[in-house]
């Protein structure tokens, strides 16, 4: 038998720390994705603020954030995401949700 694979059957437990960078990589897609999210919908809510009566806003925006909120919960049920880790699914619908988020404010500007 091979030493290195008795050493690592029968050695000591190593902690394994696979995933931090896809992690850290996932946390800044998600700022990036909720900061821009929350500038768009702030500048959006007062420029409909501006104009006049604010009756309407919420009725208006919801089908956006019902959108918005329903793309990464439609990824997260594809049976592809499903069998990733934990980190890589965080970074999957991040970069979905900030490439909306991105969108959405080239198409504002």
């Amino acid at each position: 038998m091979n030493p290195d694979t008795y050493a690592t059957l029968y050695g000591p437990a190593r902690p394994r720390r696979r995933g931090a960078g896809v992690a850290v990589a996932a946390a800044a897609l998600w700022t990036v994705a909720l900061v821009l999210l929350w500038d768009l919908g702030f500048l959006a809510l007062w420029g409909e603020a501006d104009r006049g009566p604010t009756d309407g806003i919420p009725l208006r925006w919801a089908p956006i954030c019902l959108a918005v909120a329903a793309v990464p919960i439609a990824l997260l049920c594809t049976p592809a995401v499903r069998r990733l880790s934990v980190p890589a699914r965080a970074l999957v619908t991040g970069l979905a949700v900030c490439s909306i988020a991105v969108g959405l404010v080239v198409r504002a500007a």
